[in-house]
């Protein structure tokens, strides 16, 4: 894993930080719509979290498509990928999860991937669930 791929996480995570501390300290008001938590404020603390967590996924789709572009790149150039150790390519490995309210929906590119991704998603679907439950 690049240093660099680590940059968006830690943007997210300060803005979720930032926006639950506009939260607790009243600056900024946390409803429901159907099932989906909506946070609304208008504290500098509130805003400032809420532009890092869109840096964060800006960030993190722009560190993508550059992977990307560099695989493709040397993969153009005739750059072996990494063998293994019968001969074959490795192909890369990939997952991810999506949280439709308290529903995790994983998808990985194998099976590991994919169980380790719904493992996520359940333990994602659980603090938001505590969390919500905690502010109610």
């Amino acid at each position: 894993m690049h240093p660099r791929s680590l940059i968006p996480v830690l943007l997210f995570a300060a803005g979720a930080g930032l926006i639950g501390l506009a939260v607790v300290e009243g600056d900024a008001d946390v409803s429901l719509f159907l099932i989906f938590p909506v946070f609304s404020g208008s504290s500098g603390t509130f805003a400032l979290g809420t532009a890092l967590v869109l840096l964060g996924f800006i960030s993190g789709f722009a560190l993508l498509a550059l992977g990307q572009a560099e695989a493709f790149g040397t993969e153009l150039q005739g750059t072996p990928s990494k063998d293994r150790s019968d001969g074959e390519r490795s192909r890369p490995r990939y997952g991810g999860v999506i949280l439709i309210g308290p529903v995790p929906i994983a998808f990985g590119s194998d099976q590991k991937v994919a169980l380790a991704m719904l493992v996520i998603g359940i333990v994602l679907a659980i603090v938001l669930l505590g969390v919500l439950l905690l502010l109610a």
